[in-house]
């Protein structure tokens, strides 16, 4: 495969901040919290937010807001297309890599 095969890769996912979110939610086990996307990817708010509002507009993250007594909390988990996505990204780079070695 030639590197033409990158453009098959979903245009969200060129991003490096927004990689790194799907990659962590595609690999975890249940939703992720707000917080520890901003903990563990070390973002801030805003730059989280506004990523996860694109994700979610692709429909790569579904977004769930519930009150825990009267706190909020925003949790995230990456959907079967969001997945699907994420595993096409990594077996187009993959083939990538193998064919220029």
């Amino acid at each position: 495969m030639k590197s033409s095969g990158l453009l098959n890769v979903h245009p969200m996912l060129f991003d490096r901040v927004r990689l790194a979110i799907m990659a962590h939610l595609s690999f975890a086990s249940g939703p992720v919290d707000f917080n520890a996307l901003l903990d563990d990817l070390a973002l801030t708010k805003g730059n989280l937010s506004t990523h996860m509002k694109k994700l979610e507009d692709q429909g790569l993250v579904k977004v769930e807001k519930k009150f825990i007594g009267r706190k909020p909390r925003t949790t995230y988990r990456c959907t079967a297309k969001g997945k699907k996505e994420v595993r096409n990204y990594l077996s187009t780079i993959e083939t990538v890599l193998k064919a220029s070695s």
